[in-house]
């Protein structure tokens, strides 16, 4: 199972046309539907993040299917452990265990995965210099073309990215606020990739614009709610995005996990989506459903949950 990491997931749901809300029919999601559990105060201390994913996708005319199912433990407002299971087409789930070890400073210098036979199955490794990400190493046991590793330099308000033995390098821009603005690649010095990130005084990421291989315009929407991701993504911010592909869409990660208010629809080339989301009395976010049918080529359905100690 590749790369189980804090990244969670990608959401590449603004690289189609037409785009339609899923039949609920169509997915059984998984796990608790219907809201998380814990205190009805308004306390935001987290205590277990779920995540369960079902993507449809066709393969060259052949229809693929994968579950994931993620939980995320947490304390002091950081993941300190998780777990992960994986189905492929109806198969048994594979099960993985994610381990995180973090410096004397709080940054995450290692994610491991663990099979249910104690196996690490691959892990990355960060170093920091200096107290900034200088490198990202990703190994894969099973199969050493998915391994790779990330060199960083610093320039002002800019981070480059060049992975070793490739002839793609990255530049991602920040503003005052260490939030990323731009992300452009090159490959060979041309740009291949770009997107532009715009934000709103309250700090919720408002557009994404991007150009090149994928072409995109996107705007987000966001509920009057503290998003009780935030404080936890936010720990190790740039890692989020600097250990990504980089054709990846950073939009909407930012919106899911680093705006101040939970994400609650957005228009995506023209196609408004309202996504469902379910509060306790305190007005706290339980559970959010993100559903999207791309058409015979891609659907899929994103269900969180949120647990909450007193």
């Amino acid at each position: 199972m590749k790369k189980l990491t804090l990244l969670l997931l990608t959401l590449t749901v603004i690289t189609a046309c037409d785009v339609e809300p899923l039949d609920p029919a169509y997915t059984q999601g998984g796990g608790n539907q219907g809201g998380g559990t814990g205190s009805e105060s308004a306390d935001l201390t987290m205590s277990i993040y779920e995540l369960d994913t079902q993507v449809n996708l066709e393969f060259f005319g052949a229809p693929i299917e994968t579950i994931t199912n993620s939980d995320f433990n947490i304390a002091n407002s950081k993941i300190i452990s998780g777990s992960n299971a994986l189905s492929a087409n109806g198969s048994p789930f594979e099960n993985e265990n994610l381990i995180i070890t973090r410096n004397s400073s709080g940054q995450i210098i290692n994610d491991e995965s663990v099979n249910t036979a104690g196996v690490t199955t691959n892990e990355t490794t960060i170093t920091y210099t200096n107290g900034v990400i200088s490198n990202i190493t990703y190994t894969y046991y099973e199969d050493a073309e998915e391994n790779y590793s990330y060199n960083f330099t610093y320039d002002g308000n800019t981070i480059t990215r060049t992975e070793e033995g490739s002839s793609i390098s990255t530049v991602f821009t920040v503003d005052n606020s260490d939030r990323i603005i731009q992300k452009e690649s090159f490959e060979n010095g041309f740009s291949i990739q770009f997107e532009s990130i715009s934000y709103a005084a309250n700090g919720n990421i408002s557009s994404s614009i991007r150009t090149g291989e994928t072409d995109s315009n996107t705007t987000y929407q966001f509920d009057d709610n503290p998003n009780p991701l935030k404080v936890i993504f936010e720990d190790n911010y740039l890692l989020t995005f600097l250990d990504d592909d980089y054709s990846d869409e950073i939009g909407s990660p930012i919106a899911q996990f680093l705006s101040t208010n939970n994400w609650n629809g957005a228009t995506f080339d023209g196609n408004v989506f309202n996504f469902d989301l379910e509060y306790n009395s305190a007005g706290r976010i339980e559970s959010r459903v993100i559903a999207y049918n791309f058409g015979p080529e891609l659907s899929f359905e994103f269900n969180e949950r949120f647990s909450y100690v007193n």
